[in-house]
C-alpha cells in the first residue's frame, strides 16, 4: 500500500506570518496596539462627551460616570486621553512615514552608487545623526513654526529621524547591489531609478518595515517631549505629552491627570517595540525556510 504526499513551498509572507505569531509578546503588543487605536479613533464616536466639553464635576477622582476623573475645569480626562492618543498617535505615524520615504530612498541611492557620491551622503547623514533632536526641534517649533500644526511637528521631527532609516537601507542595498538579478536588471537596460524603485526598495521591505516600525515608538516619545516641553501640540487641542505637562504640577493632588495620559504613552511605546521585535525576527533571513 503506497501513499503519496503533496509538499507545497510556503510563500514569503506565509513564513513571515508564521514567524511573527511565534512571538507571543510581539502577538499581544499587536493586539494592545489595535486596542489602543480603536480606543482613540472609535472611543470619541461612542462617549458622552468631548475632549473640550466643560462639565459640573470639577477635580473629581475616577469613577464610573468620568472613568479617569475630571480636571480642575471640568474636562473629561477620559475624552482628553482618547482626544491626546489620536493626535499623538497621528503625529507619530506621520513621522515614521516621513523619516522612512525620505531616508529609505536617500540610503538605496547611497549603497548603490557608492563612491563620492556615497561618501557625501553619508557624512550628511552623520552631521544630522550628531544634532540632538529634541534640542533642534524644540528650537524651531519655539520660531512659531508647528505651534499647534501636528503636521508641522511631524515634519520637523520627520525630517530629523530618516538618517537612522538611511543607514540601515544602505547596509542592506550594498549586500544587495551584487546580487545576480540586479545584474540581470542592468542588463535588460534597467536604469538606476527603475533598479532602486523595483529591485532595491522592495527586497530591503524587511529591513524597512522594522525600522519604521520603531519609528513611530521614537516618534511618540518625541511628540510627547516637545509638547511636554510647551513646543508641541497646543491648547485647545490636546495630545498625550500636552495633558502630561499641563498636569505634572498635579501629581500629587490629582495624580489621575498625569498618571493616566503617562500611562499611554509607555504602553504606544512598549507595544510598538515589541511589534518591531517580532518583525525583526519574522523577516530574519536566516530563519530556515519550511516547507509543507
Amino acid at each position: 500500500m503506497s501513499s503519496e504526499f503533496t509538499f507545497r513551498e510556503r510563500t514569503q509572507t506565509e513564513l513571515v506570518l508564521r514567524r511573527f505569531l511565534r512571538h507571543k509578546a510581539a502577538v499581544i503588543s499587536l493586539v494592545l496596539f489595535l486596542l489602543v487605536v480603536l480606543f482613540a479613533y472609535a472611543g470619541p464616536l461612542i462617549w458622552q462627551y468631548n475632549y473640550d466639553t466643560i462639565t459640573d464635576d470639577l477635580s473629581q477622582s475616577p469613577s464610573f460616570g468620568h472613568p479617569f476623573g475630571t480636571d480642575m475645569i471640568g474636562h473629561d480626562t477620559f475624552a482628553q486621553v482618547m482626544r491626546g492618543t489620536q493626535q499623538s498617535l497621528k503625529i507619530a505615524l506621520a513621522i515614521a512615514l516621513i523619516g522612512t520615504v525620505l531616508g529609505s530612498l536617500w540610503g538605496a541611492v547611497a549603497g548603490l552608487y557608492r563612491g563620492k557620491l556615497d561618501f557625501l551622503m553619508m557624512r550628511i547623514v552623520d552631521i544630522v545623526l550628531t544634532l540632538p533632536t529634541i534640542a533642534v526641534a524644540a528650537a524651531v517649533a519655539a520660531q512659531g513654526v508647528g505651534r499647534s500644526q501636528w503636521w508641522a511637528i511631524a515634519v520637523i521631527l520627520g525630517a530629523l529621524t530618516w538618517p537612522y532609516v538611511s543607514r540601515v537601507v544602505r547596509g542592506v542595498v550594498l549586500s544587495l547591489r551584487e546580487q545576480e538579478f540586479i545584474e540581470a536588471a542592468r542588463a535588460l537596460g534597467g536604469g538606476n531609478a527603475r533598479i532602486v524603485l523595483r529591485h532595491l526598495l522592495p527586497n530591503a521591505l524587511g529591513a524597512i518595515t522594522v525600522t519604521a516600525t520603531l519609528t513611530i515608538a521614537a516618534g511618540i516619545l518625541g511628540e510627547a517631549a516637545l509638547s511636554f516641553l510647551g513646543v508641541g501640540v497646543q491648547a485647545p487641542d490636546t495630545s498625550l505629552g500636552l495633558l502630561v505637562s499641563l498636569n505634572r504640577d498635579a501629581v500629587n493632588t490629582r495624580p489621575w491627570l498625569f498618571y493616566f495620559p503617562g500611562l499611554f504613552i509607555i504602553l504606544i511605546a512598549l507595544t510598538i517595540n515589541f511589534i518591531g521585535d517580532g518583525l525583526r525576527d519574522a523577516f530574519d533571513p536566516k530563519q530556515t525556510r519550511v516547507r509543507q
